[in-house]
């Protein structure tokens, strides 16, 4: 650990204790859970000692961009080659540029998100002598998002970073076993579960769904993209439609399969709203009584979070994070698992829709079930538990790492020329 670094951990009497610099790194600070995720950290870490610094490439045309979420007050380094395609040039760019700014930051900690920055982070950290390297996996992109054979070599490349970093964060304990247990990443005791945490302050205050009209009103909130799955969505409208059940769809998002959802909307007239990209949910979530979710792979969904803060249960594909977001026991009913806070579905538009059908049927279940979701929220998801989380991993490498060095030195000083094995 450098003098300038080393200095920072000692705080003074009244004041933060001062815990050392981080520089965080996200490959784009596109539409999701991340992004949310790591201006959240960068800016609020401060409060409890750290010196914070954000570096994060740039969107692509088709991602959204969430840099609306930055205050002046944060301090950001763009890393214009840094970007989640994969191109070898490119790469090598976004390393170079990496690494000047952890030469020039020194910080004690880089702590990675998402996959090609904590490839090119991580990197970048190990190169610049970096004390303490942490990673958070907010999803998994070894598995539905690219070929076999590409996913076979991130999986070699994800195994060898593992190895230099002190700590693997990720965001449900599902997660945790699929890397350890089925991808073998690393062994499970490198793994630390971290739940993603947000401001929920906007969302607490949103009254409980209004049921009396006799109409429900379903939310879907997310990137029109492959793996959120929308031409589940659609089949589920389909299958909605052709049993005239009272559920009408509001559906927001943006990407590759607009045109079909806008289709779709020309197609079911009243039964479905298409709201586009939304900025502020808070308004949308108002409007619905519940959220769905038809995703083939998640981490832990902002929209779910978001929900359940806003009192809206929710029914999901069993996927990813999703089997850590539901608490209680599972109540078998129309061929899904009923919990406390929402429903896990199999894959497939009737199972969905023998859901809505049955929650339609039944307001006051799902009033309970949205009371239970603000409550697990509130417990689970807060910004407060997740910074306190962070700082106690944090401080926890930190002493760590000054363990180490101590009794480095109480060796060389023994010993000065090394241990002799005659």
């Amino acid at each position: 650990m450098s003098e300038r670094n080393s200095k920072t951990v000692a705080g003074e009497a009244g004041a933060p204790q001062q815990m050392g610099s981080i520089v965080r790194v996200i490959t784009r600070l596109n539409v999701g859970g991340p992004a949310v995720h790591t201006v959240l950290l960068t800016r609020e870490l401060v409060a409890r000692g750290y010196r914070t610094v954000l570096a994060s490439g740039v969107c692509e045309s088709e991602d959204g961009d969430m840099r609306y979420l930055l205050n002046d007050g944060d301090t950001v380094r763009w890393i214009p080659a840094l970007s989640r395609s994969v191109g070898p040039w490119n790469n090598v760019r976004a390393l170079l540029q990496l690494w000047r700014l952890i030469r020039d930051e020194r910080p004690t900690i880089v702590h990675t998100h998402t996959a090609m920055a904590g490839c090119v982070g991580r990197l970048a950290a190990g190169v610049a002598g970096v004390p303490i390297v942490v990673h958070t996996f907010h999803g998994n992109s070894l598995r539905h998002y690219f070929s076999p054979a590409a996913s076979a070599v991130f999986l070699r490349i994800e195994r060898w970073l593992a190895k230099v970093t002190d700590a693997i964060c990720v965001v449900s304990e599902q997660q945790a076993v699929e890397l350890s247990e089925e991808l073998h990443v690393a062994p499970r005791g490198r793994f630390r579960v971290v739940p993603l945490g947000i401001d929920l302050s906007p969302y607490l205050g949103i009254p409980p769904p209004d049921v009396t009209d006799g109409r429900l009103r379903v939310g879907w909130l997310g990137r029109l993209v492959a793996v959120k799955d929308p031409a589940l969505l659609l089949g589920v409208i389909e299958s909605v439609a052709s049993q005239d059940l009272p559920v009408e769809f509001h559906v927001a998002g943006d990407g590759p399969a607009r045109d079909a959802i806008e289709a779709a909307v020309r197609r079911h007239g009243s039964r479905m709203v298409w709201h586009g990209w939304q900025q502020d949910i808070a308004p949308l979530l108002g409007r619905c009584h519940m959220l769905m979710q038809t995703s083939m792979n998640e981490g832990t969904p902002l929209a779910l979070i978001q929900g359940m803060a806003a009192a809206r249960p929710f029914v999901s594909t069993s996927v990813g994070g999703v089997v850590d977001m539901v608490s209680g026991m599972a109540e078998r009913l129309v061929g899904a698992d009923w919990f406390r806070n929402g429903v896990l579905v199999p894959r497939g538009a009737e199972a969905f829709t023998r859901v809505l059908g049955e929650m339609s049927r039944c307001p006051s279940r799902l009033i309970a079930m949205g009371r239970n979701g603000r409550q697990f929220a509130v417990e689970r998801h807060s910004k407060e538990r997740l910074c306190k989380d962070l700082d106690a991993l944090y401080r926890e490498l930190i002493g760590r790492k000054l363990a180490d060095r101590q009794r480095s030195r109480c060796h060389c000083v023994a010993m000065p020329f090394g241990e002799s094995k005659l």
